[in-house]
């Protein structure tokens, strides 16, 4: 009698030995910028939800670097801005998750974050 092979995959075929492809495979934060007349406001997917782990640092009027926790990684993003802010004058708010971040513009007049 003809042995019957058990169905499967084949020995040739199986990964033996190597790492879990899953922990390369990574998704940067989604990063939104909104423009109004008198702030810009950046929304941003954060993990942490105390607004203190999340630095706004000024580069330069039209640069901004965002440095912040994502997933259980430290995340830097430099965001370029169409209009100058006034790096001084931000308001960070976290909720659920996302962090709201305004800036209030260069241009003089009255923010309203």
């Amino acid at each position: 009698m003809v042995e019957e092979k058990k169905r499967g995959v084949p020995e040739s075929r199986k990964t033996v030995g190597y790492e879990d492809p899953s922990k390369y495979l990574t998704q940067d934060p989604l990063v939104e910028i909104r423009e109004y007349s008198d702030h810009v406001r950046i929304i941003a997917e954060v993990s942490d939800q105390d607004p203190q782990t999340i630095v706004v640092r000024p580069i330069d009027a039209f640069k901004i670097e965002l440095s912040f926790k994502y997933r259980g990684r430290n995340i830097k993003k430099l965001v370029l801005l169409a209009s100058p802010v006034n790096p001084d004058k931000y308001e960070v708010r976290i909720k659920n998750g996302v962090a709201r971040i305004s800036l209030c513009k260069s241009s003089g007049g009255a923010c309203s974050t």
